[in-house]
């Protein structure tokens, strides 16, 4: 299958054949042992248990700069936490009874994934979802990252599943309805059910090493490491970089090894160097947008959740820390880009995804190798149609957070000097390039 996806032409031009092992990924790179893999991540369950504490202590820091300890964010902290640990438990018992039940998953090689990733608020979420239509893609949904990161839970979710179809599906009905309220709130934001096809960095979770975990901890300094991924310490990338593999191995053990495997993940983008590594044979669909409207975006959409844990506003002091994030977001691509060969990376612009999703999109695939067939082209139109008529409902604005519009543009001049943003408005960009 992965054969027919990427163009053989493509592939000749130097890079490791789809159907071969990828250089330095063969057999001693992927089976790895049960051992190592239980030792991924930052540390395994006993570094787990470390950092539960440490989530705790930091919880109450002695000056709190953006997180309070206010009543509310007490009762919060202490109903969520509890859940939270017992949750990431039961995912640690679900990954060793793989290691058990399930040991032929070490042997699937990770063959040519695809890797999204661009600032946050740049048109990945629609980029993951048109790619899922392919038959040929398989990406992770948010059912399977939130509660079924190990085989073993995705069998027994899966068997519950057709259980309550041969009962006429009532907690399916249950669950559909919390579904429409709880997507109701995110409708303007990011609309999304359990079905959908989500950010796998999620996968993490059980690692305590996703960046989601800062609106809940906007004072753990652990956390803000990871929005510099690829400066971490060797042996820790490598660490999480295994465990993540050793979870993206388990997802094409049940669904087949021979999918094509596409991952999104704006929170990615400072780890591109190591992927590219890792995954000799990725490719890399980086999603570009104009940072005066990123950058409010993002702050408007993490608002939400940064209340919810008990951060009231988004100061200066905080929303500058988002700004600095995002800024390396920027150059760490433009640098990492300028290492690779053309047919591993190619940039995709929101703006000529709005007007023309399946033109752009075709330019970028073409550029990375990717065949596109008849059933794809057809999707890939109908869904370049409903971007077309696509009006977001989300509203922000750059003086909600002390923002200036002249100030973003001199912090991310080196995009601007790339993407001329300021120029290109109402004028036709040149959709894959460099």
């Amino acid at each position: 299958m992965q054969d027919a996806l990427w163009s053989s032409g493509r592939i000749r031009s130097g890079w490791p054949c789809i159907g071969d092992q990828p250089a330095g990924a063969g057999d001693g790179a992927e089976r790895s042992t049960g051992g190592e893999q239980m030792r991924a991540g930052l540390g395994g369950p006993r570094s787990a248990a470390s950092l539960v504490f440490r989530l705790i202590r930091l919880s109450l820091p002695s000056r709190p700069r953006w997180a309070p300890l206010t009543p509310r964010r007490c009762a919060v902290l202490s109903v969520l936490v509890p859940v939270f640990v017992l949750v990431q438990l039961v995912h640690w018992i679900g990954l060793l009874l793989d290691e058990l039940l399930f040991r032929g998953y070490r042997s699937v090689v990770v063959k040519a994934p695809v890797f999204i990733v661009g600032l946050p608020r740049s048109g990945t979420t629609n980029l993951q979802r048109i790619l899922a239509l392919d038959e040929r893609v398989t990406t992770m949904r948010s059912w399977e990252l939130l509660l079924a990161p190990s085989i073993t839970e995705r069998k027994l979710w899966l068997g519950v599943a057709a259980v309550d179809r041969l009962l006429g599906e009532p907690v399916g009905r249950i669950l559909r309805r919390i579904e429409r309220i709880g997507s109701a709130r995110l409708e303007a934001v990011h609309p999304t059910t359990l079905r959908d096809p989500e950010e796998d960095f999620l996968l993490l979770l059980p690692a305590f090493a996703c960046f989601l975990l800062v609106l809940a901890f906007p004072e753990h300094p652990d956390l803000w490491r990871l929005s510099r991924l690829d400066e971490l310490d060797p042996a820790e990338r490598r660490r999480l970089v295994g465990f993540y593999r050793s979870c993206v191995q388990r997802h094409l053990y049940v669904v087949g090894a021979e999918r094509v495997y596409v991952s999104k993940n704006p929170s990615f983008t400072p780890f591109v160097r190591t992927l590219a590594d890792v995954f000799p044979d990725a490719r890399f669909l980086c999603c570009v947008r104009d940072p005066v409207e990123t950058v409010p975006s993002q702050l408007s959409s993490i608002r939400g959740g940064l209340a919810f844990f008990g951060v009231g506003r988004i100061g200066s002091s905080l929303a500058e820390r988002f700004v600095s994030l995002m800024a390396h977001y920027a150059s760490h691509a433009l640098a990492v880009s300028d290492t690779l060969p053309p047919d591993r990376w190619a940039f995709v612009r929101l703006a000529r995804m709005r007007r023309d999703a399946a033109g752009t999109l075709t330019a970028a695939l073409v550029r990375l190798g990717w065949d596109i067939d008849a059933a794809f082209r057809l999707k890939l139109e109908e869904a370049s149609a409903r971007s077309r008529s696509y009006r977001s409902r989300h509203r922000y604005s750059l003086g909600q957070f002390g923002l200036e519009e002249a100030v973003l543009v001199r912090r991310f001049a080196f995009l601007e000097d790339r993407f001329g943003f300021r120029t290109a408005k109402g004028q036709d960009e040149s959709g894959a390039g460099r």
